[in-house]
């Protein structure tokens, strides 16, 4: 009875020391990130404003726009992209409808939207009809508001 306790404390020590061993060795390894994410986007401005009441009267072209506050201002948005090709596609389309827009680049600390705008910009990239890349940035525009503005 006694050999039988003395070696499971020998195993439960040495198992203890070699398990210690073991995680100090992988603490020292020096890691890198494997898939790494751009959050960088491009969005088209509609305008930037002073107040909320202001962006509403003159935001009226368009029939879906998101909105950031910074700084005290309002900056209107109508399109999000990952590449500047898509934003230039959109922007053509809005240029047709005679309404002016900028492109602007911008940060979004979010990982969950950027991963969501990688997988549209595959759509945006896809398509060349003036409908569809309306629908799709509709799309895009809701999944922000829903994933970023809620985190906000």
């Amino acid at each position: 009875m006694k050999k039988t306790f003395f070696w499971i404390i020998l195993a439960l020590v040495s198992g203890a020391l070699l398990g210690k061993v073991t995680f100090d060795f992988y603490d020292d390894v020096d890691t890198k990130n494997v898939i790494s994410y751009d959050n960088y986007v491009y969005l088209l401005r509609y305008g930037k404003y002073d107040n909320f009441d202001e962006m509403k009267d003159k935001v009226t072209d368009v029939d879906r726009y998101i909105y950031i506050e910074k700084e005290g201002k309002i900056t209107a948005y109508v399109a999000l992209s990952k590449t500047k090709e898509s934003i230039n596609k959109i922007k053509k389309v809005y240029d047709d409808k005679n309404i002016k827009l900028d492109i602007v680049k911008e940060q979004i600390n979010n990982e969950e939207f950027i991963q969501n705008i990688n997988e549209y910009e595959k759509l945006l990239s896809a398509t060349e009809d003036e409908k569809s890349l309306l629908i799709i940035e509709k799309q895009i525009l809701s999944c922000y508001e829903s994933v970023v503005m809620t985190d906000e």
